[in-house]
């Protein structure tokens, strides 16, 4: 039995150890603004997705005690 795959969003693969990154960011206006598709390496997305995250906790944080 042959399982279906799932598209390819892109032709192009990462190297070993990275990842393709695509970021799409709304503003509270609603404005959309989308960048390039860049290679990065798998720990700097780690890290970099964490200071997001935890960025956004201290500014919900602020947002409740006030």
């Amino acid at each position: 039995m042959k399982t279906k795959g799932f598209p390819r969003a892109s032709a192009q693969l990462p190297r070993r150890g990275h990842v393709l990154v695509t970021i799409t960011v709304v503003d509270e206006n609603g404005f959309t603004s989308q960048y390039e598709t860049v290679e990065a390496p798998v720990g700097a997305l780690r890290d970099g997705v964490a200071a997001i995250h935890l960025a956004a906790a201290d500014a919900a944080a602020e947002s409740r005690s006030a």
